[in-house]
């Protein structure tokens, strides 16, 4: 028998979360429980048909699964899956409603006979489907529509709706049915998508770039589609005004036509050519030439500004920036073309992945304006997520490389781009001290270097063909399991298997005879895991978010405010406020000294939003937990010829604890409104309650 997909996903869930409830699945696929009861039985009778034993739903919510399924099944273990869909795969609604959205952005003419015919559904059902579809596209201001004379059409923007075809391309690739509906719904010829490769890698070898191999896969689909509804004259409509010239004057768009030329693929509508060349420059990069016309120097310039203002709202120093500036140019240079033109991105971030980077996206963001002048357009938010992601991770990179305490080499591979593989990469580093990680490779890459590379080890989000044991990782960070990884890699490397080790495992056998209420029982589970990660050398971090969840109003007390009434200097100030600090025990007493070396003046440096000074040194010269001291000098202080009304002296003793805080700090800042509040505030309780709204922000 086959899944549907449906139970595909929950299949892949169970199997790749360690624990994982009846309600959070229930949640998660907005299921009934008669609907999840049924899918469950569903995956069972798959399973004993498979030769695999069955999921077990415990007493509390939770499911119980065989060491094989996981094996088998994870989206972490298998990326790919077992689980695969042919040409007698029935469409859940779902990938039913991608296929009639399809077809109308690429039909010449359809009816409801043939969305019945072809789908296998009734009219009634197709009539339901297309009414959700409605619904679905007025977000997009896009309607479907019906005559006699041309079927069933769009009416819209279409340089939206080639934007829709993008993402419902992505969504299909992504999907167990993607050569069924391409195939057998859509008639896309295999030989259409070659020739479609062929020519994205003539343009590669004449840009001397080397595009993102998810891209080199999906682009041609999305070529094939897009060629369909130039046939069936949906033509854009002319936009790029004095654009066109900046763009039509580059060696990239004379390399492309060219390609396109030879090829016999050039539409005759300039402005269709012209946007068929800002879709391939806006495609991601793995590798990039040095030739670009894009001024990549400038570009370095704006992002090397970025960086500082980011160090100042952050109080972090960065390491190896010179490597971060790099990577964030390779990124960033496609995504030039994406922003500056209006073009679709090529990617999407879940609102999940979104909710847990919050705190660093909103300092992120009000770190952005030297990237927003160079692209002379505001930058979007998924591309300020995708950055933050980057940024995130990059952060968390303090592990100095001793390969004295190095166990093996290993290499990562990841077809998504710069960002993506070194996010990838920077994340595993940071939760496996005892693996040197040499470096991160496209897929492609790393068939053509495999017999050069000294590794032991390959950590990939994609299954390989080599020799090399590969540890095959989810492919977005926010599904991937940690535990999983951590069992195989123990496995592969001490031999050892670790499920036996597990704490959860240990505290099962345990409660067999010992009863314990949910206090005892986690705090043993803690320090189970602490002696664990100990034994084998894993770091127990989040590398994306603050895992404490700390508040302004948890580092700002009573305690921490000083109203400093009396006239002082600049030199005072600093001095009184650090006090604060050393006499609460936060900091080492020279911890002043190294303030004051560092800032004899406020410099812009140390400027939240222009109005908090916020001096701060790094956690070697003195730091000793995370702390702030919050002081309002009434009658203000002067340096540089400016008057300061507000300083926050901060101890910060890592990377992370302290996201949250300064996201508030410098919304604080940043509002006129509450500045104003705190110019009026008489007494520490005034303060401590505009502190405390900042949570709820």
């Amino acid at each position: 028998m086959e899944l549907d997909n449906r139970s595909v996903q929950i299949l892949q869930a169970v199997a790749s979360t360690v624990k994982i409830s009846s309600k959070e699945l229930l949640e998660k696929y907005a299921l009934t429980r008669n609907q999840l009861d049924y899918a469950v039985k569903k995956i069972n009778e798959y399973l004993r048909g498979n030769q695999y034993p069955p999921i077990i739903r415990s007493r509390n919510g939770s499911f119980i699964v065989d060491t094989k399924v996981v094996d088998a099944f994870s989206g972490i273990m298998n990326n790919e899956s077992q689980l695969k869909a042919d040409e007698t795969s029935y469409l859940d609604e779902e990938h039913r409603l991608l296929v009639i959205l399809l077809l109308i952005f690429s039909a010449d003419y359809l009816s409801l006979y043939h969305f019945s015919e072809s789908l296998e559904v009734s009219k009634n059902t197709i009539i339901s489907d297309i009414k959700k579809l409605k619904q679905q596209l007025r977000k997009y201001k896009l309607t479907i529509d019906y005559s006699r004379k041309e079927g069933y059409y769009f009416r819209g923007n279409e340089e939206i709706i080639r934007g829709l075809i993008l993402g419902v391309t992505d969504q299909v690739m992504e999907s167990i049915y993607n050569r069924v509906i391409f195939e057998k719904y859509l008639s896309v010829a295999s030989v259409e998508v070659n020739h479609q490769r062929d020519v994205l890698q003539q343009v590669e070898a004449e840009l001397h770039v080397q595009y993102t191999d998810n891209r080199i896969q999906t682009a041609p689909y999305f070529l094939v589609l897009l060629n369909r509804r130039v046939q069936n004259r949906h033509y854009i409509e002319q936009r790029f005004g004095l654009l066109a010239k900046e763009i039509m004057d580059t060696n990239e768009y004379a390399a492309i036509v060219k390609v396109l030329a030879g090829q016999k693929k050039l539409p005759k509508s300039y402005t269709e050519h012209l946007y068929l060349c800002l879709y391939m420059l806006s495609l991601k990069i793995t590798d990039l030439s040095n030739t670009f016309s894009l001024n990549t120097d400038a570009l370095r310039k704006q992002i090397e500004a970025f960086i500082t203002v980011l160090e100042k709202n952050t109080i972090i120093q960065l390491n190896d920036k010179t490597q971060l500036i790099e990577n964030l140019a390779l990124h960033l240079t496609p995504a030039y073309y994406r922003i500056r033109y209006g073009l679709t991105s090529d990617y999407t971030i879940t609102d999940m992945v979104k909710h847990q980077l919050d705190p660093l996206f909103f300092i992120v963001k009000s770190s952005i304006a030297p990237l927003e002048e160079f692209f002379e357009e505001r930058i979007p938010n998924d591309e300020i997520y995708l950055i933050t992601m980057f940024i995130g991770a990059y952060m968390q990179k303090e592990k100095p490389i001793n390969l004295d305490n190095t166990v093996v080499k290993a290499a990562v591979v990841c077809p998504n781009g710069i960002i993506s593989s070194k996010l990838l990469e920077n994340t595993l580093d940071n939760w496996f001290p005892m693996i040197h990680f040499v470096s991160s490779f496209s897929i492609r890459e790393f068939y053509e270097k495999e017999r050069e590379l000294d590794v032991q080890l390959i950590f990939s989000t994609n299954p390989l063909e080599t020799q090399l044991p590969v540890i095959v990782v989810g492919n977005d960070l926010s599904s991937m399991n940690k535990t999983l990884i951590v069992n195989e890699v123990i496995q592969l490397i001490y031999k050892i298997d670790s499920y036996k080790l597990q704490p959860d495992h240990i505290l099962a056998i345990v409660k067999k005879h010992l009863p314990m209420d949910t206090e005892i029982e986690e705090k043993i589970r803690k320090e189970l895991m602490i002696s664990y990660n100990s034994i084998f050398q894993i770091q127990d971090q989040e590398v994306l978010t603050n895992e404490m969840k700390l508040n302004l109003a948890d580092v700002v007390n009573a305690e921490s405010i000083l109203i400093l009434d009396e006239a002082l200097d600049w030199p005072q100030v600093l001095r009184l406020t650090t006090e604060n600090l050393i006499e609460r025990g936060i900091v080492e007493p020279g911890y002043l000294a190294q303030l004051e070396a560092q800032f004899p003046e406020v410099t812009p440096s140390i400027l939240l939003g222009n109005r908090i000074v916020i001096p701060h040194t790094v956690p070697e010269h003195g730091a000793r937990s995370l702390g702030m001291c919050f002081a309002k000098i009434t009658q203000g202080f002067v340096s540089q010829n400016q008057r300061y009304y507000y300083v926050v002296v901060i101890s910060a003793t890592d990377r992370k604890q302290h996201i949250q805080p300064m996201m508030q700090l410098l919304k604080i800042a940043s509002d006129p409104k509450i500045i104003e509040r705190l110019d009026q505030a008489k007494n520490k309780q005034a303060i401590l309650a505009i502190i405390e709204e900042s949570k709820k922000k």
